[in-house]
């Protein structure tokens, strides 16, 4: 059994080392150490992706104990669903949305909320719909409670886009478990997102 200590590592480093274990241990248990919220949601999830089964526990207050089983198989990026969101239908050239901000625009914040309103809701029509919508730094207040905006998402949601909120910038903000629509992601998927969309918006 592998043990990682992955603890104080900023993201996206402790997905990449868990995911580098995975692919080089098939079969293997993996005992993964983390202190932080964020990069338990991003390593569970990754590896899930993968195919691994995990289980946590927090053996002290905000310290986490992984247990990763690898799949005995390599992964393949057909066994990676979660590391290739913004796959593109034949035919479809399906953006990626990227939300820096809660406002849009620069100037006065009152305008940049009602401009960041209308925006998403007429990307809900929008033909073809983008793909997926990345929220970072002060974007994942759209999509955390007390949002005017969730019921918007989840209707985009609904229509197969997917949301996806910075883990490191809702644990920043204090809101992990505030977050109402979509998944939370790590920087290794947001990369990996923005380099195989299409194209890219940014209001």
């Amino acid at each position: 059994m592998e043990t990682l200590d992955l603890r104080n590592l900023a993201c996206p480093e402790p997905v990449i080392r868990t995911k580098r274990a995975i692919e080089a241990n098939p079969g293997a248990l993996l005992t993964i150490l983390l202190n932080n919220a964020a990069s338990r949601e991003n390593v569970t999830r990754m590896a899930m992706s993968l195919g691994a089964a995990v289980e946590w526990e927090e053996v002290a207050q905000g310290e986490f104990q992984l247990s990763v089983t690898a799949p005995e198989g390599a992964a393949t990026p057909e066994t990676e669903p979660e590391m290739i969101a913004c796959d593109l239908p034949a035919g479809a050239a399906r953006a990626t949305v990227f939300v820096k901000n809660n406002v849009m625009g620069l100037g006065d914040d009152e305008l940049g909320r009602i401009l960041m309103k209308a925006f998403l809701k007429t990307l809900r029509d929008a033909e073809p719909l983008p793909a997926c919508i990345i929220f970072v730094n002060a974007g994942v207040h759209l999509t955390t409670e007390g949002s005017e905006e969730i019921a918007t998402l989840k209707e985009l949601e609904s229509k197969g886009v997917e949301i996806v909120s910075c883990g490191t910038c809702l644990d920043f903000y204090g809101k992990l478990e505030a977050l109402e629509v979509g998944v939370v992601g790590n920087m290794f998927d947001i990369v990996d997102r923005l380099t195989r969309a299409p194209k890219v918006i940014a209001p």
